[in-house]
Order: C-alpha cells, then sequence, then structure tokens
C-alpha cells in the first residue's frame, strides 16, 4: 500500500512543523519554498563577527508541547537562554528610559504611572465585565485598567508583538488570555492568581527566553535537513484538484498528484489565480492589513553609548511622538552576537503606527533613527555596522471582526476537502504559536 503523498506550501515554521510530524508519522511528504532558503520571516544573517535577525528575535519557550518538540528535533541541544540582565525591559517616558516594574515594590515606586494611575490599577477587580464580544485592545485596557496603563503599558507593547496600534486590534483574537480571564474570573488580578495553577496543569513551564547557537534562523535549517523532499525556488501559482487528486503548477511544472495540500503562505500572495475560491472570499481575506516594517541592526563601539544596555530593549509608547517603535539590545540578550567591546541594536520603525515612515529608503530613514538613538540611549558618531531590511507586509493584524475572516477560511476548507490553511493569521503570530498550530495541523491531515 503506497503512502499518501501531501504537498505543503511555504516553508514558514508551520509549514515545517507540519512537514516534519506528518513525515514522522509514515506519510510522504514534499515540502515548496519560493525562496532559496526555508524559514519565511525568520531569517538569521551572519556577517563576520556580526550575527543579525531580520524576523523574530528571540522565542519564549512556556509550553510544555512545544519543549518537547524542540527536544525531539535536536534543537533543543543547540538552545541559547537570554542573559539574566534580559529581565529589565525600559519604556520611554518624557524622553527618559524607565524600567518596568518587576516587583510590588517596584510597581509602588515607578515614575511611569502616577499614584491616581496606580489606584486605578487597583481598582480593577471592581470593575464589570464588558458585553461588548468583539472589543479593541484599547477599550478593554482603558476600561478595566486606565487610561495611563493603556498609554505607557499596552500601547508600546502591543508596537513591540504586532508593530501596531492596540486601537487597531480585536482583544479576543490578538490577546485570548487576557480575554479568557476577563470573561472566567470576572478581573485580571483575580484571574492570574486562580488561574496559576490551572495553567501549570494545562501544560505550561518555568518560562524561558531562548534563541539557538546560530540564532533563530538554525531553528528551520535544521528542520529542513530532517525532511526528505525539499523543492527550494519553487514558486506555486496554482492549486487545482483534479480527479485523481491535487496538483500544484509552478512555471511549466507540474507536480502531483497528492491526497492533501498544506497552504502556508501569507494572505496577500493570495489570489485566484492561485486558488480558485469566491471573489467575495479573496476579498475579505485581501482586507486583513499587513503593516510595513523597517528593521534596523545597528552596531556601536561600547564607548560610542552613554547608556548601560541593561536589559531586553525598550519600548517607545505612541505619546512620546517619537519616530522609532523600540530597540532591541541584542548583544545584551544573548553571547556572540556582536564583536569584541561592541553593542549590537535592533531597532523598529514604521508598523501600523507610522507605515509611510517605516517605508522609507535607508538614505532618508538612516539619519532618523540615527537622532532618535543619539537622543534615547546616547549613541553618539557613526554606527560601526549597518543593516537594514525592509518588510513591506510584515505581521497580519487581527483586527475587530476577525470572525468574519477565520469562517472565510473554515469556509474554503469545507468547500475543499483535502486542502488546509495554515500560518500566523490563523491562531497566533509568535514562533511558539506556530509551532503548535503545525503539531495540531499534523494532527488534522493526518485523521483526514
Amino acid at each position: 500500500m503506497s503512502k499518501e503523498r501531501i504537498a505543503i506550501i511555504g516553508a514558514g515554521i508551520t509549514g515545517l512543523v507540519t512537514a516534519y510530524t506528518l513525515q514522522k508519522q509514515g506519510f510522504e511528504c514534499h515540502l515548496f519554498e519560493k525562496n532559496s532558503l526555508p524559514g519565511g520571516a525568520i531569517k538569521t544573517v551572519k556577517s563576520g563577527s556580526w550575527q543579525v535577525e531580520y524576523g523574530p528575535n528571540t522565542m519564549l519557550l512556556k509550553d510544555k508541547t512545544v519543549k518537547v518538540f524542540l527536544e525531539e528535533t535536536g534543537l533543543l541541544d543547540q538552545k541559547v537562554t537570554a542573559n539574566p540582565s534580559a529581565e529589565k525591559r525600559y519604556i520611554l517616558k518624557n524622553g527618559k528610559l524607565e524600567a518596568l516594574p518587576g516587583s510590588v515594590t517596584g510597581a509602588v515606586k515607578t515614575p511611569l504611572f502616577s499614584l491616581k494611575g496606580k489606584f486605578r490599577v487597583l481598582a480593577e477587580p471592581f470593575i464589570s465585565k464588558s458585553t461588548n464580544p468583539d472589543q479593541t485592545v484599547a477599550e478593554f485596557t482603558k476600561r478595566r485598567l486606565g487610561q495611563q496603563i493603556l498609554d505607557y503599558a499596552i500601547n508600546p507593547f502591543v508596537a513591540g508583538i504586532f508593530a501596531n496600534s492596540p486601537d487597531s486590534l480585536s482583544l479576543r483574537h490578538a490577546f485570548p488570555m487576557m480575554h479568557n480571564l476577563e470573561q472566567e474570573y470576572g478581573s485580571l488580578i483575580w484571574g492570574s492568581f486562580a488561574g496559576a495553577k490551572k495553567r501549570k496543569q494545562s501544560g505550561r513551564i518555568k518560562r524561558e527566553l531562548i534563541s539557538f547557537r546560530d540564532g533563530i534562523g538554525q531553528m528551520p535549517t535544521i528542520l529542513a535537513s530532517k525532511l526528505d523532499t525539499v523543492h527550494l525556488n519553487t514558486e506555486i501559482s496554482s492549486i487545482e484538484k483534479m480527479l485523481d487528486g491535487w496538483h500544484l503548477i509552478s512555471g511549466k511544472k507540474q507536480y502531483g498528484p497528492f491526497d492533501s495540500v498544506v497552504l502556508n503562505t501569507p494572505l496577500y500572495k493570495w489570489n485566484t489565480e492561485l486558488l480558485s475560491i469566491k471573489k467575495v472570499q479573496m476579498a475579505k481575506i485581501q482586507s486583513v492589513y499587513y503593516p510595513p516594517l523597517s528593521v534596523f541592526c545597528l552596531g556601536f563601539r561600547k564607548d560610542q553609548v552613554s547608556h548601560p544596555l541593561d536589559g531586553f530593549g525598550f519600548l517607545v509608547p505612541e505619546k512620546e511622538n517619537r519616530s522609532v517603535l523600540g530597540a532591541l539590545f541584542s548583544s545584551t540578550l544573548f553571547e556572540e552576537r556582536a564583536p569584541a567591546g561592541h553593542h549590537l541594536l535592533t531597532v523598529f520603525v514604521g508598523g501600523g503606527r507610522q507605515p509611510k515612515l517605516g517605508s522609507l529608503e535607508t538614505e532618508k530613514l538612516l539619519p532618523i533613527v540615527l537622532d532618535e538613538l543619539r537622543d534615547i540611549i546616547g549613541s553618539e558618531g557613526e554606527p560601526a555596522f549597518i543593516d537594514h531590511v525592509y518588510w513591506p507586509k510584515s505581521i497580519p493584524a487581527y483586527h475587530v471582526g476577525y470572525d468574519e475572516i477565520l469562517q472565510v477560511f473554515d469556509s474554503i476548507e469545507n468547500q475543499n476537502p483535502g486542502l488546509y490553511l495554515a500560518g500566523n493569521y490563523r491562531h497566533g503570530i509568535s514562533v511558539p504559536d506556530c509551532i503548535l498550530n503545525g503539531l495540531k495541523l499534523a494532527d488534522r491531515v493526518a485523521s483526514g
């Protein structure tokens, strides 16, 4: 009896994990990737002693299932844990970097919030639950925690994760845990305490902020190396269901037949030639916004920077009216990311907050970034290292009304048995989310 043949289009993490898991279960998997390297948005680049990340820089390991997967694939042996100093995270307020409080004492003393703002947080358990089934992150935060927490905690936090604004995202889809805490416990504070035991039982482990010895890009490289059939530099232009199964078209070549197809490409790459679906479905899918984002990897000699860079990095609230979203202290986070005696920073510009700014070419944007860094961290002179990567479409925005988008995905799958849709536009954008989604998807495909 011949093996079932599965085609996976797109070698992002979700696709790689799906292919690896199905192959382990005995399926014949063919992975197709239009680029010369696997990984999608994950890319680590080395230049001499500099090691930079173009996409995700870190991975928060907190789920036992993810840890078991990393162990099974050998990736756990390559793990590097962030330096303890990376626990400190800075927020810009009134032009000065202030560390987010890490304790009750710190919360009382922090200048990030006024006394009134701190007392407002203490009132959170007494705030009634919302009857709005799909509120924005901003609406939720202001109602439960007050304007100051929205402005100087949640707003920069959302910029750091989604490169977007809390006014533009649905709480239930972007931060389902916060939504669930309110619905189940009536309070974030009570829910955090009461839900701790439940979360531990659900497979949570001690949280670790990690990367790998050769960067996050080592993950897709290792996963791809374990697959039997990977077609790189192969862009699929059409997926067709025929009598004998699914067929894929790439240029003048045809691949197939396959019993099932997993489509793991960003929504903005979809068109009716690739996938024969209703125009109204395609229009709905194309409405999902991916904001443009610029990422600058900048190296300085340590004597060029007055701030100690003793932390994870800094985030900039929208109220500060700055031109950068924030920066990671990359060489503080992990060893061997910069030459001896140097700092490496990863700076983010644009996103949903300032899309036009993020789209500027290097020559216009770099001076703006350097001016901001000079003011915020006291950097001086020209960088010793400069790299600029531009993502015209970065991270999908889980907007209010995203249920309609998810329903379209369900409809397409129901109308096309054997077709599965996967990516960071569905069930979470983080690297661990994508790993979990790939594992769950493999089970769905295997069960038919």
